[in-house]
């Protein structure tokens, strides 16, 4: 298993303006009641000396003041700018909020470049965590930036939704995304860009074992380093693309060109100066010899690249020097050696999370610790049969964003060009033969998009409510955070302080009376004890952490009107559904469905308790239930229908859903929608 090098700048797609925001205050000795906000190259020596914090805090102060600047194309270039400072600075839930300030004034301004670049920026912030959110954001930028013909970032929009899907394990639509980006980018003078599209189309088509065409990419980026390599600078071009380069030929079974390549970059000056590459360069060379056959000092060169990235502290590039050590000792027949090394890498794969390296340690443990062979075949086919369930989902929720976002907008373009020319032709056929089955045809169309439509509305309702929840919950941990410092700076701090220094002034002396206060100082230091552990404890409590799952949403939601009524409601989720799975407008259906029922229930029926409960009643239907203890009302009088119960009629008619309302007065009222999923 060779180590796989894929380089990317992650910041190359930002433009690399570092910005000082001058704000010009107008009058002196009053305060300003305007201000306008200009972005000067952000070069000056005082901001480059700064640490992380004092920008952070130089930037924070910025930002504070940006809310009272006008709404014109100054202000919108420079909030983008302060999200590219934040960005770079690795604070994305920063960039993200700035972003989303520069994305609605670009709205209220109809700037489309700047609505286009918002979206980029969004995606950026989103890249790492959530990987679906951001291929959405780069989407939307992909289309404005069509329309404003700007290949350059089409090209680069189109390369970063390649690079997510290759990350996710779907090749063939990265293969896809990257090629169309080389349409926009091959005549571009971006030269980093047009490197960072060839090896990353090489290694699709490496993953997809087309090694020839691989070679044919890998070698257009090797193309390219000439205009990459200047005098001093990192090695990090040359190293990638040659590691790539002797992968696809040990794969052909290439050896002594896969040698030779790696041969050719090696140097001194590498060894001494970039350690971790050259750690990568010699574990390939390593293992390409051995594969070849050739062991003789192979075992030198795998064990000094393990100890050169160890001492790096690189533990995902340790994993493959672990890996590497125990396949070539399972070579040599030294079973125990091999065994020990594939179990370490195989415990550092599991901390790091990294599936395919957890497989490939699981896959070559079963052929040599044969007396385990079963337990380690059990468990790679229960992570195989994980990865491919979740490479599917990503693969349709990928596809479904793609459909939802451009397919229904192009319908909707050519759909009065189409109904123009099928009332023409309908009228033709309807004076022939009566028109019967084009009269059906363009109704069933119409119903069609009209269902299309209702799907891309619920699943853009869906994700507004999860951002929503995000943004509720991380106010949620910061204050929490915040209580917390507080507990430990203004209660646990002071005890301590004030403890020692009593202690200190008692230890000088050995009478009794001072003994026994020392006793008493020593059961306050007990008490602090017991504080820092329920201090610890809050710290570590579940609560904190949170993920943007469905359940979670309707959780939130129930605990919400909790918090507003003195009924008292509960919520009981019995499924064990992945809601990635179920239709859009299912899910909308259900929390709108209780958010509006929850909304009556405070309104009119002055309950004490109300349940909430989703039940599977069988593989594919799926029971809600709202039923509380409230005065109830006639259900047999049309009267009672208020706008509640007609919205309610109205969600769980969309969703195709069965509706059965129950109440008598006095006897409370139950909601009940049984959902096909």
């Amino acid at each position: 298993m060779v180590f796989f090098l894929f380089i990317f700048e992650q910041k190359l797609l930002k433009n690399s303006f570092l910005l000082l925001f001058l704000f010009v205050i107008i009058g002196s000795c009053t305060r300003p009641t305007d201000a306008t906000v200009s972005s000067l190259l952000f070069e000056t020596i005082s901001y480059k000396a700064m640490g992380t914090d004092k920008k952070l805090l130089f930037l924070d102060s910025i930002n504070s003041l940006s809310s009272s600047v006008k709404n014109d194309s100054i202000t919108r270039k420079f909030l983008l700018d302060l999200s590219t400072e934040y960005y770079y600075l690795n604070k994305n839930t920063k960039s993200f909020a700035v972003c989303q300030k520069a994305l609605l004034l670009s709205k209220q301004a109809k700037d489309t470049t700047a609505i286009a670049k918002s979206y980029y920026y969004i995606g950026d912030t989103y890249e790492v965590s959530h990987k679906d959110s951001a291929y959405y954001y780069y989407h939307q930028a992909e289309k404005l930036y069509r329309l404003l013909n700007n290949q350059a970032m089409t090209g680069k929009m189109l390369f970063n939704k390649g690079y997510l899907l290759f990350y996710e394990g779907n090749y063939v639509e990265s293969e896809i995304q990257v090629s169309k980006s080389l349409q926009f980018l091959k005549d571009s003078e971006d030269k980093k860009m047009l490197f960072s599209c060839y090896i990353l189309l090489g290694a699709t088509l490496e993953k997809l074992e087309e090694y020839n065409n691989a070679l044919k990419y890998y070698l257009l980026a090797k193309n390219e380093l000439s205009h990459l390599l200047k005098k001093g600078s990192t090695p990090d071009y040359l190293v990638s693309v040659s590691v790539n380069i002797s992968n696809v030929y040990m794969e052909m079974k290439q050896y002594e060109n896969s040698i030779k390549e790696l041969e050719n970059v090696m140097s001194p000056t590498l060894k001494k100066e970039w350690a971790s590459y050259y750690a990568n360069i010699i574990g390939n060379l390593g293992y390409v010899k051995m594969k070849s056959g050739h062991l003789s000092g192979v075992e030198k060169l795998l064990k000094e690249a393990l100890e050169i990235s160890q001492q790096v502290g690189n533990e995902a590039s340790v994993v493959y020097k672990l890996n590497n050590l125990g396949e070539y000792y399972a070579v040599v027949r030294d079973t125990l050696q091999s065994i020990r090394y594939l179990k370490q890498s195989l415990q550092l794969a599991e901390k790091l999370k990294s599936s395919d390296d957890i497989k490939i340690n699981l896959k070559l443990l079963s052929k040599i610790d044969y007396r385990n062979d079963s337990f380690y075949n059990k468990r790679y086919i229960a992570i195989s049969d994980s990865l491919t369930k979740v490479q599917r989902n990503n693969r349709n929720k990928y596809a479904r964003i793609e459909y939802e976002t451009s397919t229904v907008e192009d319908e909707n373009k050519s759909l009065s060009a189409k109904n123009l020319y099928l009332i023409i032709g309908s009228f033709l056929i309807i004076l022939i033969s009566g028109g019967v089955l084009t009269y059906r045809y363009v109704k069933n169309k119409k119903r069609e998009l009209a269902h299309q439509k209702q799907h891309q509305k619920a699943e853009e309702e869906i994700f507004e409510l999860l951002k929503e929840y995000q943004t509720k919950f991380n106010t949620i941990k910061l204050k929490e955070q915040n209580r917390i410092s507080r507990e430990l700076h203004d209660s646990v701090l002071n005890k301590l302080y004030g403890t020692r220094l009593q202690l200190g002034i008692l230890n000088s002396s050995d009478a009794l009376e001072v003994k026994e206060k020392r006793l008493d100082y020593v059961d306050l230091l007990q008490e602090i004890e017991l504080e820092i552990r329920n201090i610890s404890h809050d710290l570590h409590t579940d609560g904190i952490e949170v993920h943007l799952e469905y359940s979670n949403l309707l959780e939130d939601l129930i605990q919400e009107k909790n918090d507003l009524a003195k009924t008292h409601f509960t919520f009981s989720d019995t499924t064990e559904l992945d809601w990635n799975t179920i239709d859009g407008l299912v899910k909308i259906a259900i929390y709108r469905i209780i958010q509006e029922a929850l909304q009556n229930v405070i309104k009119h029926s002055e309950a004490d308790n109300c349940v909430v409960t989703l039940t599977q009643i069988d593989t594919n239907k799926l029971q809600m239930l709202v039923e509380d203890d409230g005065k109830g009302f006639d259900s047999t009088n049309k009267k009672n229908d208020g706008i509640g119960l007609k919205n309610i009629q109205e969600r769980a008619g969309l969703a195709q859903a069965e509706l059965v309302i129950t109440s008598n007065l006095g006897a409370g009222t139950k909601i009940e929608v049984v959902f096909n999923c």
